[in-house]
């Protein structure tokens, strides 16, 4: 008998270690499970986090640039009419006889740009220092633009005059009027 009570005991014992395993085994997944399932809530919050202070920063920038933004906004907003009138301005103030002879879009129009380039070809006739001085203006005009091309032609002089001499320009400008074709 002893031998059956001992091979019994056994068995009970065995049963139990397993029923512990087992137990442990369940108590580390759902110790695991819960530590999962924290560490996505700290993530999703971590992230929240991030998006709510880079709407913060955006939101302080915008009304940080606002000032400039409109500063920029009225800078840019001149009409094809008065850019061409700010050139003829330009050419007036140096002396020189100025003829815009045409302005067109730079490159293809594309619909989804807020702002547009413009090329203005400018053909300005006077002395050579008269010519000089529009090149000079024309670089400087307060506009957002830039010269891309200066040609200087100097013209047979006419008896008792001196010779007068061309400036053929490129001025692009940046504008966000609407352009019509």
């Amino acid at each position: 008998m002893r031998g059956s009570s001992l091979t019994t005991v056994s068995f009970i014992v065995l049963a139990l270690a397993i029923a512990a395993w087992v137990g442990v085994w369940f108590m580390f997944s759902d110790i695991s499970g819960r530590l999962n399932s924290r560490a996505e809530l700290l993530s999703s919050a971590a992230v929240k986090n991030a998006q709510q202070q880079n709407a913060v920063e955006t939101t302080a920038l915008a009304a940080d640039t606002a000032a400039q933004r409109s500063a920029l906004d009225g800078e840019v907003a001149a009409d094809v009419v008065g850019i061409a009138n700010q050139i003829q301005s330009a050419g007036t103030a140096a002396g020189v006889t100025t003829v815009i002879g045409s302005a067109s879009e730079n490159g293809a129009p594309d619909t989804t740009a807020s702002t547009t380039e413009l090329v203005f070809i400018v053909q300005s006739s006077g002395t050579f220092a008269q010519v000089w001085r529009v090149a000079q203006l024309y670089e400087t005009l307060p506009l957002p633009s830039s010269v891309q091309e200066l040609d200087f032609t100097e013209s047979p002089a006419d008896a008792g005059k001196g010779s007068t001499w061309q400036l053929t320009t490129h001025i692009e400008v940046l504008t966000s009027s609407q352009v019509s074709s």
